[in-house]
């Protein structure tokens, strides 16, 4: 698959939108796209990342299962604006696997942290506050 096309019906915009943000983000040295949702970032602090760039309303287990079946080696899930989130069940694997998972209110705090997959914003009482919708 070359870039223009992907099976997953992620738009342009949002690609570039992520495509922007990865490129003036603080810590990230170099980003390299293929595959049209594929970012592979080399950060100047931490590991290395594979993100896969979606548009899911509520992305679900069932995505995180699809997504790393087609992209080998991807460790963070990005499912698009503040509107889009996730289900606890996605979260809790993804935690569990050391995979981000985060829409674009949470990707910035995760790709600052060498752990970026345990980045969560906090509530007033400092619980975790994931963007969840569903189970």
């Amino acid at each position: 698959m070359t870039n223009g096309t992907n099976s997953h019906n992620v738009s342009y915009p949002q690609i570039m939108f992520l495509t922007g943000l990865l490129n003036s983000h603080t810590n990230t040295a170099s980003v390299m796209r293929s595959n049209d949702i594929q970012f592979d970032i080399q950060r100047n602090h931490g590991d290395d990342i594979r993100l896969i760039c979606l548009n899911e309303y509520t992305c679900g287990l069932a995505k995180i299962y699809e997504v790393l079946d087609e992209f080998p080696g991807t460790n963070l899930f990005y499912v698009g604006g503040n509107w889009n989130s996730y289900t606890l069940e996605a979260k809790e694997y993804c935690l569990q696997s050391q995979f981000g998972l985060y829409n674009s209110a949470e990707i910035n705090g995760g790709l600052h942290r060498n752990d970026f997959w345990a980045y969560h914003q906090r509530d007033r009482k400092g619980d975790p506050l994931y963007q969840t919708k569903g189970s």
